[in-house]
């Protein structure tokens, strides 16, 4: 073979397998645009979040409870959170049956006061557990109160179809 016909042969060559591995090449070009999901187990990130003593300023809510209507208040408020978002913290236990105590209150007296019924109706306003929770933190209660998860919504006004 004479060398032109062998440079020849040799670029005609080349072009022929650069075609074939082009050719087996295109699936995975075409495949490679595919976003693939890995189900692999991934390592799960746990974040540890330190608890903050909670340091209760016991001459605040001494200041709260010294006014028995306001306590007559917040009971119906904390009547609506038990029967609707959750329960008493250990310190909203102590500082209820110490407010009770100080205004001997009787849970007959409760049901029948309108301002039980005042700080229940205005409680029931804010028809959101989140928010009520939001609410009392404002004014520094929300140590009181615990949530707990509800299975089912508070009740709302179903909307009639026109």
């Amino acid at each position: 073979m004479s060398k032109p016909k062998w440079v020849l042969w040799f670029l005609y060559q080349f072009f022929i397998w650069a075609s074939i591995a082009a050719l087996l090449m295109l699936p995975f070009i075409i495949l490679a645009e595919t976003e693939w999901t890995d189900f692999s187990p991934q390592p799960v990130a746990v974040e540890i979040i330190e608890e903050k003593p909670v340091i209760v300023d016991k001459e605040q809510y001494r200041i709260y409870f010294e006014d028995r209507e306001l306590v007559m208040m917040v009971l119906g408020g904390i009547e609506w959170w038990t029967l609707n978002c959750g329960t008493l913290s250990g310190t909203g236990e102590y500082f209820i049956n110490l407010a009770k105590e100080k205004h001997d209150i009787t849970k007959e007296e409760m049901q029948g006061s309108k301002l039980f019924q005042t700080g229940h109706f205005a409680a029931a306003l804010y028809n959101n557990c989140d928010v009520f929770l939001e609410q009392t933190e404002s004014i520094g209660l929300n140590i009181m109160l615990e949530k707990t998860p509800q299975e089912t919504e508070l009740d709302t006004i179903p909307e009639t179809a026109i």
